[in-house]
């Protein structure tokens, strides 16, 4: 007995800090975003951010796929490629674009806590598009709406970016509702989340360099004004918050109940406000933490309560009538990256 206990610890120990990786790494993309606009024009710092991160790895999967002697990308993606391609157009160039204007005038910590609005975006773009929506899940909605309107009263002054962030946010869950209901090729095997992760940041990234490239943000980079803290703020941004923090994601995916992985929805805004605070010094009061609160608990409230109908519905005797489908969350949120 005390030989399988030691041998699972190792197990819970990698689950633990693999859990801290997506919760820390994802909630810290915001005080990075922030500290790269400050000096690079909002578009070519995401831009160059995701190109990187993409390619790096597309590399990565193309060198393990060639030493076993299994398909490349390019075979493994035949009849997706576009899809994924223009799903991370909207994704990153979309999503990831607007908050990376609105983090020029707005706080990291509002720009996360605003981000972390997805799930509540996505049961509304679900509801739409034919899924269902329980008076639970309306409650939540209600409660997140009175978190938003709480910190917008606070910083009436930010308005614009962020509303930015909020149009971000469904723009992110407009995607994931599309990567649900898009027609999938019968013929060819799943490509894999990390594979179509890598696509989908690569084509983002290269729309992102063409939108900077054409909003004449290029001239405006100064390369001498770049410092120690710029570039290690868009390496955290590359290699952590989108390489370690995907991978760790995806690793979790695999191995634990979706309701424990999905506590970065609501883990993250909180992540982004202490290390605003802490690193930038920004300051927060009596209705910022209010709003947050109520935010962070309808997140949370969204995200279990979809985790809990999932598992039901896979244990469960099937109907006898199809029931219309429900949001995927798992689906919804993250493929790439979930971070902005």
């Amino acid at each position: 007995m005390a030989g399988a206990a030691t041998a699972a610890a190792p197990g819970r120990a990698r689950i633990a800090l693999a859990l801290l990786a997506v919760w820390v790494l994802w909630g810290s993309t915001f005080l990075g975003i922030r500290v790269v606009v400050r000096t690079v024009p909002p578009l070519l710092a995401a831009g160059v951010r995701f190109t990187l991160a993409g390619a790096l790895l597309l590399a990565v999967l193309a060198w393990r796929w060639r030493r076993r002697g299994e398909p490349g990308p390019r075979a493994r993606m035949r009849g997706r490629l576009g899809r994924s391609a223009l799903l991370g157009v909207l994704y990153f160039l979309g999503s990831n674009g607007l908050v990376s204007i609105a983090s020029e005038r707005l706080p990291s910590a509002a720009a996360g806590t605003y981000f972390a609005t997805v799930p509540l975006w996505v049961l509304a773009v679900g509801a739409l598009t034919g899924g269902r929506a329980t008076r639970a899940d309306l409650g939540a909605t209600l409660l997140g709406l009175v978190g938003v309107a709480t910190l917008l009263g606070f910083e009436p002054g930010a308005l614009l970016p962020s509303l930015l962030v909020l149009l971000a946010a469904l723009l992110w869950a407009v995607a994931g509702r599309l990567a649900v209901l898009a027609p999938r090729p019968d013929a060819a095997p799943d490509p894999g989340a990390a594979l179509t992760s890598a696509v989908q940041m690569t084509s983002g990234g290269l729309a992102l360099l063409a939108a900077s490239a054409a909003g004449g943000e290029w001239p405006r980079l100064h390369p001498a004004d770049l410092g120690a803290a710029v570039w290690l703020a868009e390496a955290h941004l590359v290699l952590l918050g989108s390489l370690v923090g995907f991978l760790a994601y995806t690793w979790l995916t695999a191995r634990v109940d979706q309701r424990l992985t999905s506590t970065y929805s609501y883990v993250n805004p909180l992540v982004a406000v202490a290390l605003g605070v802490l690193v930038l010094g920004e300051r927060i009061g009596a209705a910022t933490v209010a709003g947050t609160a109520f935010l962070t608990v309808a997140v949370g409230w969204t995200v279990l309560g979809a985790a809990r109908r999932d598992r039901a519905a896979a244990t469960a005797a099937p109907p006898l009538p199809p029931a219309p489908p429900v949001p995927q969350l798992r689906t919804a949120l993250p493929v790439p990256v979930r971070s902005p």
